[in-house]
């Protein structure tokens, strides 16, 4: 009988030994499992952090960027409006007549030479005069240039080449930022007279 109650006690002791140990273990992959979920959620939540905070950077960087040159192209809009209206028909002189035509040349002598405009400001016609320039053949279809001034751009149609745009922040860059650029188009606009003073001067 003693032996019988023996065994039992022994089988229930181990019972109750592999119950705990199954238990921990249980447990501790519980547990492993809940930790690597978590870091998992974690890494995720910094991914997303994370590109969050490098779209925001991208977005700031570009809006930065846009508003910096949204603010150049005002501050030259606000310059050009600010000239006298010889300086402005100086400079676009110079974008309509590129490549040396607008500058003194061994052909015309620029003490010589004279310019007005027509029309306005926006939607007018550039003349030059030059003496003596019907010694040279077709020398009328270098002389003139239409104007017209749309949404910041200078449109520009000659006789003689295809019609071409160039900015106005372009153009005050080109022509009047730089001291070289500021003297020339400062002794260009000397040369540009009224077209009344441009007609006597070619009955001349």
């Amino acid at each position: 009988m003693f032996k019988r109650t023996s065994g039992k006690i022994i089988i229930s002791v181990l019972a109750v030994i592999v119950l705990v140990v199954a238990g921990f273990f249980l447990v501790r992959s519980l547990t492993e499992t809940s930790n690597q979920d978590q870091q998992k959620q974690v890494g995720m939540s910094s991914s997303k952090s994370s590109q969050s905070q490098a779209q925001s950077s991208s977005s700031s960087s570009s809006a930065s960027s846009s508003a910096a040159s949204s603010s150049s192209s005002q501050a030259q809009q606000t310059q050009w409006q600010s000239l006298d209206l010889v300086h402005q028909i100086a400079i676009l002189i110079q974008a309509a007549f590129p490549n040396q035509n607008s500058k003194p040349s061994n052909q015309f002598d620029f003490a010589s030479n004279y310019w007005d405009m027509t029309g306005s400001i926006d939607n007018g016609e550039i003349h030059r005069y030059v003496p003596n320039a019907d010694s040279f053949a077709g020398i009328s279809d270098i002389l003139s240039a239409k104007i017209r001034i749309v949404n910041n751009q200078i449109q520009v149609t000659r006789p003689i080449t295809a019609p071409f745009s160039i900015s106005i922040d372009q153009a005050m860059r080109n022509y009047y930022q730089q001291n070289d650029a500021v003297n020339y188009t400062n002794a260009l606009s000397v040369r540009v007279v009224s077209p009344a003073r441009l007609a006597e001067l070619q009955r001349k």
